[in-house]
């Protein structure tokens, strides 16, 4: 339901012309709606489950060599047997599994990069978290907008299609950014790879859109372990690839 409502609305967006508003939107809406909608057999099977079909692909390959004497290699039969068994239990259908597997790999790295086409080149209102970045090559500068706190520091970076990288019309390193911002400006589907270096160690940036800022805003509710983040978390450069 939520995917026919996101496709509704972004037919909506085509066929409406652009107005002088932005267009206010969540990190959600960044990512293209027809990537992630696909047949996953992994994505309810649980940790248990995916530990044995883990099991059963190492198993294979050892079992493929001739280094084992009889009795480890009956061992690691049995073993082998109770993961299949433990699948087939459960309605896992073993060889259909296998089969799918690298395609069902390209698939989900399609949906962590894949861009929302509507949303290209469209002004738009977007909130969350300022990184902050060194100055590029041309002496122009930039920072990361993510969804949480603590992203690409202390939290894994969100993937590429939920990663904005924004150009900005001051240093952003001499402010404390790494608070709550509502940021506005065109949005563009442009991938970028760089390395941004803070105190505490550093991080690849790998995202799908640029953001054009025309304004930058502080929204209410700072909290006292975002400014300590802020302080901690300081950029001192950035690097391309």
């Amino acid at each position: 339901m939520r995917f026919l409502a996101s496709a509704f609305v972004a037919t909506l967006l085509v066929a409406i012309p652009a107005s002088a508003e932005p267009e206010v939107i969540e990190f959600s809406d960044l990512v293209d709606p027809f990537a992630i909608v696909f047949d996953d057999p992994y994505r309810d099977m649980g940790f248990q489950l995916l530990n044995e079909l883990k099991l059963l692909i190492e198993l294979d390959e050892k079992l493929s060599g001739n280094t084992f004497t009889n009795e480890e290699r009956t061992r690691l039969t049995n073993r082998r047997k109770a993961a299949k068994d433990m699948l087939e239990i459960n309605g896992y259908d073993i060889d259909l599994l296998l089969g799918q597997r690298w395609d069902i790999a390209k698939k989900r790295q399609k949906a962590r990069i894949a861009t929302n086409p509507v949303l290209d080149g469209v002004e738009v209102e977007l909130s969350g978290y300022l990184i902050p970045a060194g100055p590029a090559a041309d002496g122009s500068f930039f920072g990361y907008l993510v969804p949480q706190v603590g992203m690409c520091s202390h939290l894994p970076s969100p993937p590429p299609n939920k990663l904005v990288r924004v150009k900005l019309h001051d240093d952003p390193r001499e402010k404390s950014l790494y608070v709550p911002v509502r940021i506005s400006g065109q949005l563009k589907a442009e991938a970028s790879d760089t390395v941004i270096y803070m105190t505490d160690g550093q991080s690849r940036m790998l995202s799908g859109w640029i953001l054009s800022a025309k304004s930058v805003e502080t929204q209410q509710g700072l909290g006292v372990d975002a400014v300590k983040a802020a302080s901690e978390n300081t950029v001192v450069s950035e690097v391309g690839h």
